[in-house]
């Protein structure tokens, strides 16, 4: 494959105008050398992430389903865009601070798939609302509602709320039918507040 696609189509480039691969490039193609990464590094193949990302765009197609995939399997705008351009809505964030830099690098439709709780956090995140294009979030309890209904009456912009349901992992969502609907209903009655 060519030598340094993924680093062109990011448009990063060193002083001779080539793709600039960073502290690693002496060792691409040297047997071993994965030993020697100086890490954190993304290192991939982009011949399977490419056919991975196609089949996984083409199963969401044939099946009406509209695919958002989570970005903390990559944390990379050039992957979140490369997904995109097969077709995918946007992409996940498990974190607030995530949705900021892939909103700042210019990915819409972000959704934020943990809720959030603190007040500073509440506060970016209405900033963040403010300037991101399909910005969404979650929510697992009525009290957490209030609460980005609130914040984001400061702001005055509508911040679209989908309702967490525990699928059985005991992290995050709300525990079944009668708790999904509560929260739903409360998004529903915000004033500033999507559904």
């Amino acid at each position: 494959r060519e030598r340094g696609r993924l680093a062109a189509q990011t448009g990063r480039r060193g002083m001779s105008g080539a793709p600039n691969l960073g502290v690693n490039e002496a060792l691409i193609g040297v047997p071993g050398s994965r030993w020697r990464l100086n890490t954190p590094a993304l290192v991939l193949d982009l011949d399977i992430m490419e056919m991975n990302r196609d089949a996984m765009a083409h199963l969401a197609a044939a099946r009406g389903v509209g695919l958002r995939p989570h970005a903390k399997a990559h944390k990379s705008l050039t992957i979140a865009r490369l997904q995109i351009e097969a077709g995918a809505r946007g992409v996940c964030c498990a974190t607030l601070g995530e949705a900021e830099v892939m909103t700042g690098g210019g990915i819409d439709n972000v959704l934020i798939t943990s809720p959030l709780t603190a007040p500073g956090k509440m506060q970016r995140l209405t900033a963040l609302n403010v300037k991101a294009r399909g910005l969404m979030m979650v929510a697992d309890d009525v009290d957490t509602v209030a609460r980005l209904d609130a914040a984001a009456a400061e702001t005055v912009q509508a911040l679209k709320v989908l309702v967490d349901i525990d699928i059985g992992q005991r992290r995050t969502g709300t525990v079944g039918v009668e708790g999904a609907l509560a929260v739903a209903r409360r998004i529903r009655e915000s004033q500033f507040l999507a559904f």
